[in-house]
């Protein structure tokens, strides 16, 4: 009986031994199946975040690309010859573009500013180009300015207007052939195509871009466009020039009256313009631009030899050469101009009617057309801020400019020459960029008139910008 509870007892220690063992077992693999669970939880919560993380990059990339097709970021660069702000739905593959620049500025003139008063403040431009990309190719290009504040002569005083300066359709075949039409700029010097204020370092444009190639400039108009090797050209085909009556005839910039700006330009006769770029190393580009266009009368009351709207009383031919150079810092540009006008006596006599310039006594000596006019400007300026490493993304440009041009170089034969026909213009001055596309721009520009003319001598501040 002892044999038998021993070996009983024996069994079930043995019996016992090996459950504790099987169960020990059995709990170490649940124990690793856990442990794998949860290393697989843990993974599977780490995709889970980084997925998450994808995910709102992702959409914080569509969102950015939904802005920049609505509204794209502003590249510094030019398509076929615009400023960087007039350039910006061309760089947009579809959709709205917006851009625009403004100027605002003060200065002091030492003679007259304006109306007798020696100093102004002035918003002298609010600008909005507005633009739709159809496809690729075809795009819608607009600029809408307003100056002087308000159009309002109750407004201040007054003075300003609102006007299209651009507007045309443009469609790219290929890089080497485009055509565009409508309200066009015309490709003539440096500043008339691109003249957003950061573009240029003196406070205002020079002198003599706005009075012998007489900036800012547009006319109705069609024509092609491209790019061939390092060639650039355009070629338009525009309304004919007019002149206009009423007290628009300035004779510091006596060419600017026959200027018809897409304002319901008669076209009773035709010009042509064109302009043609050789982009070489160091970003050099050497060239020139033309203008050959037709001058009708006004006609009616506007007529001071009584014909009917749209006759051809003389004719302008315009041609440019110009050198721009900016690389390392440098921004060297040299515009020249030849002028001539055909049939100046008859243009003026046209214009001023019986109050034009009598060529016996001198009376009336500034209404007289010029037969020619002539002359360049040069521009040196430099970054400074490029010898210093801390300015990243900042510029400080100190620049010299110097003009020298005939407004009348000739007059028609026994007509005098308008007072302050020959102009030099030393202008010098800093223009500081803390932003590439915001330049505030400081200067003194002294002019120097032929005689018995006074001389000027004006002091400039500009706050001027572009998007």
């Amino acid at each position: 009986m002892r044999s038998v509870l021993l070996a009983t007892a024996v069994l079930s220690s043995v019996a016992l031994a090996q459950t504790s063992e099987d169960r020990i077992r059995q709990l170490e693999e649940q124990i690793r199946l856990l442990q794998q669970e949860v290393q697989r939880l843990k993974e599977e919560q780490k995709k889970a975040e980084e997925t998450k993380k994808e995910t709102e990059a992702l959409k914080e990339e569509i969102r950015k690309l939904r802005l920049d097709i609505a509204m794209p970021q502003l590249e510094i660069k030019s398509y076929s010859g615009l400023g960087p702000a007039a350039s910006k739905v061309h760089f947009n593959p579809r959709g709205v573009s917006i851009g625009g620049y403004g100027e605002l500025t003060f200065r002091r003139n030492d003679v007259d500013a304006r109306g007798g008063a020696k100093n102004i403040a002035n918003m002298q431009r609010l600008i909005i180009y507005l633009g739709y990309a159809f496809s690729e190719k075809l795009k819608f290009n607009s600029e809408l300015e307003l100056e002087h504040a308000s159009t309002s002569a109750e407004h201040g005083t007054g003075g300003g207007y609102f006007k299209a300066e651009l507007a045309y359709l443009d469609y790219q075949f290929r890089p080497e052939f485009g055509v565009r039409g409508g309200l066009l700029l015309m490709p003539v010097g440096i500043i008339n195509e691109i003249h957003e204020p950061p573009t240029f370092p003196s406070a205002e444009r020079p002198f003599f871009e706005r009075r012998i190639a007489m900036s800012t400039w547009e006319e109705m108009g069609v024509g092609a466009y491209g790019t061939v090797g390092p060639v650039d050209y355009r070629f338009y085909v525009i309304n004919g020039l007019m002149l206009r009556g009423g007290g628009s005839y300035n004779v510091l910039e006596p060419l600017k009256t026959a200027r018809q700006r897409g304002a319901r330009a008669v076209a009773d006769r035709l010009g042509f313009t064109g302009r043609v770029d050789v982009n070489l190393p160091f970003n050099l580009t050497v060239g020139g631009s033309f203008v050959l266009a037709d001058v009708q009368s006004k006609g009616g009351a506007d007529s001071g030899l009584g014909l009917r709207r749209g006759s051809k009383v003389g004719s302008v031919s315009m041609i440019l050469p110009h050198l721009w150079y900016q690389h390392a810092g440098w921004d060297i540009r040299f515009v020249g101009a030849y002028v001539k006008v055909d049939d100046a006596l008859r243009m003026s006599r046209d214009l001023f009617g019986s109050n034009i310039q009598n060529p016996n006594t001198g009376a009336n000596r500034n209404n007289i057309l010029p037969r020619e006019q002539k002359g360049y400007y040069v521009q040196v300026a430099y970054d400074v801020f490029r010898l210093f490493q801390k300015f990243e993304n900042q510029e400080l440009y100190l620049f010299g400019i110097y003009e020298d041009f005939d407004t009348h170089s000739k007059v028609p034969q026994g007509y005098l020459k308008p007072n302050g026909n020959k102009l030099k213009v030393y202008n010098f001055g800093i223009s500081y960029k803390p932003h590439p596309l915001v330049a505030i721009k400081a200067d003194y520009a002294k002019l120097d008139y032929s005689k018995p003319k006074k001389d000027e001598n004006e002091y400039r501040l500009t706050l001027g910008f572009m998007f």
